[in-house]
């Protein structure tokens, strides 16, 4: 019997019985007229409107958007469902249409739809998926499972050369995790599979890259107290990929082998690979303090279909430690350590990295916050050129250093009471960056980022009225270029008609202006603004509540409030002509409405 049956068989039985378990376990009044049914969500539309003078238009003319939430609690069972539809769906291989339909009850709940869950970072992480899952957490376990499609086929066009980077077969997947819980340890078990459908592409042209492939992966984790304050965590993924479910031996894996820790176990196949994935923890918790050492090997070329991207053919190892001190007024942290990569000595390149980080974060008295970090990158790349055989004069072997060092800080200021509040706050950054190779006689190149930021904020909640003003500045300067950014900006927030009308303007001004060096130092210079405004407007009128009703024990309840909001937004932009560039202005307006129940 194939995987997706047992899940299918599984959810089915798993929901029988969570609904007989919540059964026996409730009060027979628990599904009673005392519940009732409740129904409650919202309802939003929305048209964008975008014009564009001076340059080709940047995005559709016109396009509109409804979205809907809603949950209806019968009888103590919450049943949520939201769907969105819009006309730009049609430019996408995976539609924005959909719709979900999430009921719960307790610690049951049901998902049908459009969703995504989470096993693990290298079995299931978040992929979207069209179909069935189940979750249950009685104390102690924590059982998910899922059936569904993660992708759909979407056909190649000839005329269209978009379409063969869009191209994918259909994609089905299913998933299992059963995990449990006591005392703050935890021990795991993930399973998920997902598999193409070769024949769901009426027509694969001949330079086509994609093939149908298949997935299993597996993942195994535990966390443990060892002993008072010390703990250890640990988990453990292989990942086994056909790249080719027809058949049809991979070039890719006729040359690459498998990379994994359990080798002589899982030796591959023709068309099977089989990579695995470690991360270990152990940490100590003190009464002020807290040290972690972290592990992490992710093996080359690891996939698993069920996450859309992983980091992989990598290796860190990473200290930890992080201090509280004066009642929580300080809080240090810090990191360090180093990366590699090239596990399998397959490249012509090896990397190291080391990374070191320090943060601090003061709260002094009640007006005053500070923040201050500091972060040291080091990355050290040996390129290997192959030997040629027939010429027997092998290059030079080649290393490559980049260090990059960033400083940042904040200082806020804020007081006031409840008739007046202000807040002044200063950001800033530095960084530098630097390259150097094993054969450059000259210095190293450069390249240097300052940016600043110098903000005030004035509000009277009594008139609902909050102002703000700020200004930006940037610099950087690299080999041959330096580029200088200022500009202010304000923003004004006002609520009318005991606070049922709200309205915004906000402005900015921007003034950059490049310096670039050509030939014999000389210098040419190019200066651009651009001024960005925009107004919204929001009204809600007041809610109003329906009649009184009275229950089958003389209790009144009162219908849920209901709510319409229309909403507007214009931004218009104006770039000013440079003499590389004419100018030109766009304008965007969107209206909205919402009615919530």
């Amino acid at each position: 019997m194939k995987l997706h049956r047992y899940l299918l068989f599984f959810i089915t039985t798993s929901t029988w019985l969570a609904n007989v378990t919540v059964v026996q376990g409730q009060a027979l009044d628990a599904f009673s007229a005392k519940k009732g049914v409740t129904i409650n969500g919202s309802l939003n539309a929305s048209t964008t409107s975008y014009a564009a003078n001076g340059i080709e238009s940047r995005r559709d003319p016109f396009a509109w958007y409804l979205n809907g939430n809603l949950n209806i609690n019968l009888f103590g069972y919450d049943a949520p469902f939201s769907f969105s539809y819009s006309n730009q769906g049609k430019n996408y291989a995976q539609p924005f249409n959909q719709f979900r339909f999430a009921p719960s009850y307790k610690w049951a709940r049901l998902y049908v739809g459009s969703t995504s869950m989470n096993f693990s970072n290298y079995t299931l992480a978040g992929h979207m998926f069209n179909g069935v899952g189940l979750e249950l957490t009685p104390p102690k376990w924590h059982i998910s499972a899922m059936y569904g499609t993660l992708l759909k086929a979407v056909p190649f066009d000839v005329l269209v050369p978009e379409s063969y980077s869009r191209a994918s077969f259909e994609r089905k997947g299913q998933g299992l995790k059963v995990a449990y819980q006591d005392n703050g340890n935890t021990y795991g078990v993930s399973l998920f599979h997902a598999k193409d459908d070769g024949s769901s592409l009426p027509y694969i042209p001949d330079d086509a890259t994609i093939t149908p492939r298949e997935n299993l992966a597996v993942a195994f984790n535990v966390r443990q107290t060892i002993i008072q304050r010390v703990f250890v965590d640990l988990e453990y993924s292989v990942s086994a990929l056909n790249r080719d479910v027809r058949g049809e031996k991979n070039a890719f894996d006729s040359s690459r082998g498998t990379s994994n820790l359990l080798s002589h176990f899982l030796s591959p196949t023709n068309n099977t690979r089989y990579f695995d994935a470690i991360q270990a923890g152990l940490g100590y918790t003190g009464s002020f303090y807290t040290v972690q050492l972290r592990y992490e090997r992710v093996a080359p070329d690891f996939i698993t279909l069920g996450a859309y991207n992983v980091v992989n053919d990598m290796r860190n190892i990473t200290v930890a430690p992080s201090f509280k001190l004066f009642n929580g007024m300080v809080n240090l942290s810090a990191n360090a350590g180093m990366q590699v990569n090239n596990l399998d000595n397959s490249k012509s390149t090896d990397a190291k990295r080391w990374v070191a980080n320090v943060n601090a974060n003061i709260t002094a008295g009640q007006h005053w916050v500070l923040n201050g970090g500091y972060s040291n990158f080091s990355n050290y790349t040996r390129i290997r050129p192959q030997t040629d055989p027939y010429f027997n004069n092998p290059l030079d072997t080649l290393d490559f250093y980049q260090v990059n060092n960033t400083y940042n800080g904040m200082v806020m200021y804020h007081t006031g009471d409840k008739d007046r509040q202000q807040a002044i706050t200063f950001n800033t950054s530095y960084q530098y960056a630097s390259d150097r190779s094993s054969n450059d006689s000259t210095g190293p190149a450069l390249s240097k980022f300052f940016t600043s930021n110098l903000s005030y904020a004035y509000s009277l909640p009594p008139k609902d009225l909050t102002m703000s003003a700020s200004v930006n500045y940037y610099k950087n300067a690299a080999a041959g270029l330096s580029t200088t950014f200022i500009g202010p900006g304000v923003n004004i927030n006002k609520q009318f008609l005991e606070k049922t009308l709200r309205t915004g303007v906000s402005a900015v001004y921007n003034v950059t202006e490049a310096t670039s060096t050509v030939g014999e130092g000389q210098a040419i210079r190019t200066n651009s603004t651009l001024f960005n405004t925009g107004l919204n407007i929001n009204y809600s009128p007041k809610s109003k509540q329906s009649e009184t009703t009275t229950d089958t024990e003389g209790r009144k309840k009162l219908f849920n409030k209901q709510t319409h909001t229309i909403g507007a937004n214009v931004s218009w932009v104006l770039r000013g002509a440079t003499v590389n560039q004419r100018g030109y202005n766009e304008l965007t307006s969107t209206l909205n409405y919402t009615y919530s129940f």
